[in-house]
């Protein structure tokens, strides 16, 4: 899990998506975020589970 950091892969989907035409590349950015936050809260309950 460390090999790839999410947070850098992010950052650098980011970059390469800043200077596409909105029109274009924000329906990537809106996939991505849905994505994270589904990943940020399976996440967070695996790791509720873990403190039970």
């Amino acid at each position: 899990m460390k090999e790839t950091p999410l947070d850098e892969l992010v950052a650098e989907a980011i970059e390469e998506g800043r200077n596409e035409p909105n029109d274009e590349i924000l329906d990537m950015f809106e996939t991505l975020h849905e994505r994270l936050v589904r990943a940020a809260s399976a996440v967070a309950a695996e790791i509720a589970r873990r403190r039970r």
